[in-house]
C-alpha cells in the first residue's frame, strides 16, 4: 500500500505558488487560501486530521462552488485523503468522483490519473478488487497523455498507481499479475529516484512471492526492501521488511532467525514510535502469526497487548477525529448547499426572465405572422373574387351580349328585306336575352355585396325568384324556416354556390315538375346548413336524367363549398333534392 502523504503535503505549497497564473484570483483570496492550506498541512503531517479538516473548511466555500481549477483539485483529493485515513471509504468515494470531474473539466491527465489513483484505493478497502482494478487501469490509460508538467505531484507518480495495482492483485489471489505490476513500479521509482517508491515495491515484491512460497526470491525482495527503506529513512516501510524477513525464516524451519528479525523489528519501533498505523499493522500480524507457531507465549503475549494498546489508541483518536470531520462535513455540505441553492435560484430566475422575454418574442413573431397570413390571405381572397367576377361576367353575360349583337345584325336585315314577323320574333329574343342578362348581373351583384351577407337576405331573394316563376304555373311555393336564424351569416362564395344550386333546383322543379306545390325547407343544426326543395310532380329516373348540364353544375357548385348534394327522385313520386353545407 502507498501513502505518500507526507511528501504531498510538502509539496503542494510550492506547487500552488508555482501554479498561480491556474488558480482563481481575487483581492488577498489567495493569500487566505494558501495560508489555511499550510495550516492543513501541518496537522495532517501530525495526524491531527479534524484540525485539518477545519482549516479546509475554511477556504471551502471559496473554492468549491467555484469553476473547476487547480485549486477546487487539490481541495477535494485533500478532503478524500482525511477520508481516506478516517476509514470513510464512502465520503471519500464521493470526493474522488467530483475530484475526476473535476479533473475531466480541466482537462489534465496528470490529476485524473490521481483521482482514479484515490478511487481504486477506496475500492480497495472496501475489498472491491475487481472495481479497484478497472480504476487503476483507467488511470495507467491516462499516464501516455502526459507529459510531465511542474505542478504534478508525487502522489500521481506512476509509480504509485502501479503498486497499487499490485497490491488489488496480490489481496485477489492473483500473485504474478502482483509480480509483474510491482516490478513495473519499481521501474518507474529508479526513473524518478524515489527511494521510498523503491523500497515499496521490493516490500511488495516479497510479499508476492510469498504468496507463491517462492522463499528465497521473496527473502531478496525483503532484504533489497530493508535497504532502500533505511537509505531514504522510511522506517515505517522498515519495519514492515522485517516482519517479512521473519515470515521467511519461519517458512524456512529458521526458529532463531525469525525472532532475530522480530527483534530487530520491535527496537525499531522502539526508536520510532511514530509509524504509520497501516505498516505497524503488518509487521505485528507477522510477529503474532509466528510467536503462535513456535509457542512463545510470553511474547505472543507482549504482542497482542501492544497490538490492542495500538488499536484502542488509534480507535480513540479516530473516533474522535471521525466525530469532528462528519460533523463538520455536514456544517461544510450545509454551506456549500445554501451557497449552491441562492446561486441556482439566481440562476433559475434569470432563466425565468429569459424564458419571458423569449416567449413575449415569440408571440410577437407569431401574432405578426398570423397578421401577415391574415392580410395574404385577404388579399388572396380578394383576388379570387375578381377572379370570380370576371369569369362570371365573361360566361354569363358575355355570351349573352353577343347573341344580343348576333340577333340585332339579324334583325337589321329583316328590316331590309321587310320581314316584318322575323323582326318581331328577333326583337323579342333580344328583349329576352336582355331580361336575362339583367337578372344575371342582379345575381352577380347580389353576390358580392356584403350587405346580403346574411341567411335572410338569401332566404327572400330565393323566396322572390321561386313565387315569381311559379305563379306563371300555378304553382305554390311554400317556405319553411326558422325566424330566429335569419341572422347567420353566410361567406360571400358559399352564399353565391348556394343560391346558383337552390336556383337552378327551383327553376327545374317549376319548368319540369308538372305538380302544383314546391316547398323549400331551411335549418340550421350547430354549424351545418341544410336545405330541401321538395315538390309533388311527375319525377324522374335520376339514373336517366342526372348527367344534364344543369345538375352536374350543381354538383360541382356543392363540391366548391364542401358541401354535399343529394337528389332523390322517381317517376311519378316528385322530386325531392337536399344540400348540405358547413357553415364557417
Amino acid at each position: 500500500m502507498l501513502k505518500p502523504l507526507i511528501v504531498f503535503l510538502i509539496c503542494l505549497p510550492s506547487l500552488v505558488f508555482a501554479q498561480r497564473d491556474q488558480l482563481p484570483q481575487s483581492a488577498g483570496g489567495d493569500k487566505q487560501i494558501l495560508n489555511a492550506f499550510n495550516k492543513a498541512d501541518a496537522h495532517m503531517t501530525t495526524g491531527q486530521y479534524d484540525s485539518a479538516q477545519f482549516w479546509l473548511n475554511k477556504i471551502y466555500t471559496q473554492v468549491s462552488y467555484r469553476r473547476p481549477s487547480l485549486f477546487s483539485y487539490y481541495l477535494t483529493s485533500r478532503q478524500a485523503e482525511v477520508y481516506y485515513y478516517n476509514n470513510l471509504h464512502e465520503l471519500g468515494l464521493l470526493e474522488a468522483n467530483k475530484a475526476e470531474t473535476i479533473a475531466r473539466v480541466l482537462k489534465d491527465s496528470t490529476l485524473l490519473l490521481d483521482a482514479y489513483n484515490f478511487k481504486g484505493l477506496f475500492n480497495l478497502n472496501k475489498n472491491k478488487y475487481v472495481e479497484a482494478i478497472r480504476n487503476f487501469k483507467l488511470g495507467l490509460k491516462a499516464a501516455p497523455k502526459l507529459p510531465h508538467k511542474p505542478h504534478h505531484i508525487e502522489l500521481s507518480e506512476l509509480y504509485h498507481i502501479y503498486g497499487n495495482l499490485a497490491e488489488a492483485f496480490e489481496k485477489s489471489n492473483q500473485p504474478d499479475s502482483a509480480i509483474r505490476y510491482c516490478r513495473l513500479s519499481l521501474k518507474k521509482a529508479k526513473e524518478i529516484a524515489s527511494g521510498r517508491g523503491e523500497a515499496t515495491a521490493t516490500l511488495n515484491l516479497g510479499m508476492a512471492f510469498i504468496q507463491k512460497q517462492s522463499v528465497d526470491s521473496a527473502l531478496k525482495y525483503f532484504e533489497l526492501s530493508r535497504q532502500y527503506a533505511d537509505a531514504s529513512k522510511a522506517f515505517d516501510v522498515e519495519l514492515t521488511t522485517y516482519g517479512g524477513l521473519a515470515e521467511c525464516a519461519a517458512i524456512s524451519n529458521n526458529r532463531p532467525l525469525a525472532l532475530a528479525q522480530l527483534d530487530k523489528g520491535f527496537a525499531l519501533l522502539k526508536a520510532y514510535p511514530q509509524t504509520n498505523d497501516y505498516y505497524l499493522s503488518i509487521f505485528l500480524d507477522a510477529a503474532v502469526k509466528i510467536y503462535r507457531k513456535y509457542s512463545d507465549n510470553a511474547a505472543l503475549s507482549r504482542t497482542l497487548q501492544l497490538r490492542t494498546d495500538i488499536q484502542k489508541a488509534t480507535y480513540d483518536r479516530s473516533n474522535m477525529q471521525i466525530q469532528s470531520l462528519v460533523l463538520m462535513g455536514l456544517q461544510n455540505e450545509k454551506k456549500i448547499f445554501e451557497l449552491e441553492l441562492a446561486e441556482s435560484q439566481n440562476k433559475q430566475n434569470l432563466a425565468i426572465t429569459r424564458s419571458y422575454i423569449l416567449m413575449l418574442i415569440i408571440l410577437v413573431i407569431v401574432i405578426a405572422f398570423i397578421a401577415y397570413r391574415y392580410y395574404a390571405l385577404q388579399r388572396l381572397k380578394m383576388a379570387n373574387v375578381r377572379s370570380k367576377i370576371s369569369q362570371d361576367l365573361h360566361d354569363e353575360v358575355g355570351a349573352t351580349l353577343s347573341g344580343i349583337a348576333m340577333y340585332s345584325y339579324i334583325t337589321k336585315e329583316q328590316v331590309k328585306n321587310g320581314e316584318a314577323v322575323a323582326v318581331n320574333n328577333s326583337l323579342d329574343i333580344i328583349k329576352d336575352n336582355a331580361g336575362e342578362m339583367v337578372a344575371k348581373l342582379n345575381d352577380i351583384v347580389w353576390a358580392v355585396n356584403p350587405i346580403q351577407d346574411h341567411l335572410s337576405a338569401l332566404i327572400d331573394r330565393l323566396k322572390e325568384f321561386a313565387i315569381q316563376i311559379a305563379a306563371a304555373k300555378n304553382i305554390k311555393a311554400e317556405f319553411v324556416y326558422d325566424p330566429g336564424m335569419e341572422d347567420l351569416k353566410l361567406p360571400m362564395e358559399a352564399r353565391q354556390n348556394v343560391y346558383l344550386i337552390c336556383k337552378e333546383a327551383i327553376n327545374n322543379s317549376v319548368k319540369y315538375s308538372c305538380g302544383n306545390l314546391l316547398r323549400v325547407t331551411i335549418t340550421v343544426s350547430g354549424r351545418q346548413l341544410e336545405i330541401e326543395i321538395q315538390d309533388n310532380g311527375d319525377g324522374f329516373a335520376v339514373d336517366n336524367g342526372g348527367s344534364g348540364n344543369g345538375l352536374m353544375n350543381m354538383r360541382n357548385r356543392a363540391k366548391d363549398i364542401g358541401g354535399k348534394l343529394t337528389i332523390d327522385s322517381k317517376s311519378g313520386n316528385g322530386t325531392r333534392i337536399n344540400l348540405n353545407c358547413k357553415i364557417t
